[in-house]
């Protein structure tokens, strides 16, 4: 079948007029890119003919696609678009061109993606005209193989071939100057590269990636190692066409960056990549990721790569990760000094609402100082519905509760899509970000112990009747802090005081002095001073069947450990 394609195509395309054979690619199959090289040793035209594939009733190529790219700069200089096309047969065509091309190395590309894959990148009326009028994309798909055998180009010139396992040797000129490149990527990738600049330089970022409106999904960053600040990242809005599929976002611009430690990252998800094209290839498909370079050679001596780690576990205060479905995990940290930390939280989110999440209240207030969002998130890579938090907030002196929760599916080791590419730490971490901490600047606590209180029934479960007896000296002014569960107006988890002496109730949680306490609309919270004679009291709270603490069957509130009711002193 080979002979008989190369005899095809030769016959098609007629002799060789001028030059030697620099490139013959053929039989390129649907869903497939083929290349080669060559290298001209002088300035002069080529001789460009080729055979492509034209249905019936359309006007331009289909399936067919090829393209010249200059190996130095990895700029394209010749398109399909730029040849004479002639019909032969009724779905076969020639194009041919003869550009003149500088001296210099170049590859050449040809892909063939059909109409199911293209449609999707294409405008409504013109796919609806091809279903209506056009030939049945099936049909085009599995009827016409052998005329995709026939696809192929052919280069003659005066110069040197390459073959596409040969490409990296011309292809040198552009790495010679490139001290990181993220290249080489499949499905569901994380490369990560740590480098020290020496001293203020301009890097040249060269990215090609995957964007679109609803999202962002083969990408790059780059971070300041030091602050955990993104100082640039791959955007729709940063970036322009790459070639092929609109989804293709190419980013070619210069940065400065200052003397410091920095990291380079590029992630993609579970389709789209050089493994296989769900769509129209970019233009530079090799070069798919991140590739960094100095304007010049010599300042390569300047750059140095190093280690990279996301979890520096000399500073960690809170570690809650690899957590599974169903999971309710809190840790209580006290602050002994004005402090800013950093938040590493991965998670599950969609509809721009968080299943898997995590945040941080005031253990005195109980207000939610801190939480992770959807709209403070961001891709982590896999599925779209794993996010990812990574920056960093400043906490006074005081006490702090980290919570984190899952839902009933697609956590650690039970992906019900793809995984993020940190699949290792989804839950949360947090750690001291300043360089002269000392120890003791973070204790974690035990929320039992905590100060001020008078008496505590809290993580109260279903089907639940809790009390503790408690007693006032002196008439005074007493804080009841109490979470619940209210439904239709009745509250349904709740608690109350009653006169030990007496048995009358002097204070009772209801819903209509309640206000939301976070989570579900469920969550119920009261939090006031009342005044206390002197005497003996008895604190009540009882559940129901459904919705208390860690058997929560909707978002679980902002204080979940309080989940009942407590009375504090209080000098209000």
């Amino acid at each position: 079948m080979h002979r008989l394609t190369s005899l095809f195509l030769l016959i098609l395309l007629g002799s060789v007029a001028h030059g030697q054979e620099l490139v013959n690619i053929e039989g390129v199959l649907p869903e497939e890119i083929k290349t080669a090289g060559f290298e001209l040793a002088s300035a002069q035209e080529i001789q460009i003919q080729g055979v492509g594939f034209r249905p019936r009733g359309r006007r331009g190529l289909a399936f067919t696609n090829a393209w010249i790219l200059d190996a130095r700069s990895r700029q394209v200089v010749w398109r399909i678009g730029d040849a004479e096309i002639e019909r032969k047969g009724r779905r076969l065509v020639e194009f041919s061109d003869s550009p003149r091309l500088d001296a210099g190395s170049y590859e050449v590309y040809f892909a063939s993606f059909p109409f199911h894959r293209q449609k999707f990148e294409r405008g409504f009326f013109e796919r609806l005209f091809d279903d209506i009028f056009q030939e049945d994309e099936e049909n085009v798909y599995h009827g016409y193989k052998q005329e995709w055998e026939k696809f192929g180009i052919v280069v003659t010139g005066k110069g040197k071939a390459y073959a596409s396992e040969d490409l990296d040797e011309i292809r040198q000129p552009f790495l010679r100057r490139a001290f990181i490149s993220l290249t080489h990527l499949g499905t569901d990738d994380y490369l990560k590269q740590g480098f020290e600049i020496k001293r203020p330089l301009d890097i040249e970022i060269y990215a090609i990636g995957e964007a679109r409106s609803d999202g962002t999904f083969d990408y790059g960053w780059i971070v300041n190692a030091e602050t955990r600040k993104k100082v640039w990242t791959l955007t729709l809005r940063g970036s322009e066409p790459a070639g092929g599929a609109r989804k293709n976002r190419l980013v070619r611009k210069t940065i400065h960056l200052e003397k410091g430690n920095y990291a380079a990252f590029f992630v993609t998800d579970d389709s789209h990549s050089p493994d296989r094209w769900n769509s129209a290839p970019p233009n530079d498909p090799d070069f798919w990721g991140l590739t960094l370079r100095v304007a010049d050679p010599s300042l390569l001596k300047y750059v140095e790569k190093n280690t990279y780690d996301e979890r520096d576990d000399g500073r960690v205060i809170v570690d809650m990760t690899n957590l599974r479905d169903n999971e309710f995990v809190s840790k209580c940290v006290r602050c002994n000094t004005d402090m800013t930390v950093r938040i590493y939280a991965l998670g599950e989110g969609k509809h721009r609402e968080m299943y898997d999440y995590g945040w941080i209240i005031d253990s005195k207030t109980h207000d939610r100082i801190w939480a992770m969002d959807y709209e403070n998130t961001e891709h982590a890579g896999g599925a779209d519905k794993n996010r990812l938090y990574d920056g960093s907030i400043r906490l006074s002196k005081g006490d702090y509760i980290v919570y984190y929760v899952t839902d009933d599916s697609h956590s650690y080791s039970d992906w019900t899509a793809a995984p993020p590419y940190d699949p290792e730490n989804w839950g949360i971490t947090m750690w001291e970000e300043e360089k002269n901490s000392k120890p003791g600047d973070f204790v974690v606590y035990d929320v039992s112990k905590e100060e001020g209180v008078l008496a505590q029934v809290v993580r109260v479960y279903d089907h639940a009747r809790e009390r503790e007896f408690f007693e006032i000296d002196q008439a005074r002014n007493v804080r009841i802090y109490a979470i619940g569960e209210g439904v239709d107006g009745e509250m349904v988890d709740y608690g109350w005081i009653e006169n030990a002496q007496t048995e009358k109730v002097i204070w009772e949680m209801t819903y209509r002095r309640s206000e939301p306490a976070g989570g579900s609309k469920k969550n119920r919270l009261i939090d006031e001073v009342v005044w206390l004679q002197e005497g003996e009291y008895i604190l009540h709270f009882q559940t129901d069947d459904s919705h208390s603490f860690e058997e929560w069957n909707s978002s679980p509130p902002n204080d979940p450990l309080h989940w009942g009711i407590t009375v504090y002193e209080t000098t209000r």
